[in-house]
């Protein structure tokens, strides 16, 4: 059981740095573009579309290793005036909403991009990229939250920000 879980977090990890890789690649695309575009006076027709894609995909592969790390943005005030007992609950309760809600998410994205892919959707620009692979970043990323919230329930605690990955 230990195996898998660690298993698992690596594998959040792994959609975290995929994450970091496609914000990176998006300051190349965006940097390249403004030059193309203002010292050569020649924009790119794939770059901005590129950019939206990949600021998407880090997003949804990014969000699991960010509640994973305990980097999201809370709302601790009611944590903060409970006893430790009641801050057990309300961790479980809401790693179980949260669970609920990303399974929830995760199918219908599935369905979606089936959907897409049987319908054989394509964006509207130029490249004219089949719609159902940007797409598989939801379902990817759904994925892997519906994990990440698996594993704060195994770990039921309360946390305040330090990461333990």
């Amino acid at each position: 059981m230990r195996r898998l879980y660690h298993f698992l977090d690596r594998l959040i990890q792994a959609g975290g740095a995929i994450a970091g890789i496609l914000i990176i690649l998006t300051t190349g695309m965006t940097t390249f573009d403004v030059i193309a575009r203002s010292v050569f006076n020649r924009p790119t027709t794939w770059a901005t579309e590129l950019c939206i894609y990949a600021i998407i995909g880090s997003c949804f592969l990014g969000s699991a290793y960010t509640l994973r790390t305990y980097s999201h943005i809370t709302v601790d005030l009611l944590i903060n005036l409970v006893p430790s007992k009641v801050q057990k609950i309300l961790a479980y309760a809401s790693n179980v909403c949260g669970f609920i809600f990303s399974l929830i998410f995760t199918i219908y994205s599935v369905e979606h991009v089936v959907n897409t892919y049987q319908l054989g959707t394509t964006s509207s620009s130029l490249l004219r990229i089949p719609m159902y692979l940007p797409e598989m970043f939801l379902p990817i990323g759904g994925l892997l939250l519906c994990i990440a919230f698996i594993l704060q329930i195994v770990d039921g605690e309360a946390q305040k920000g330090d990461g333990h990955l």
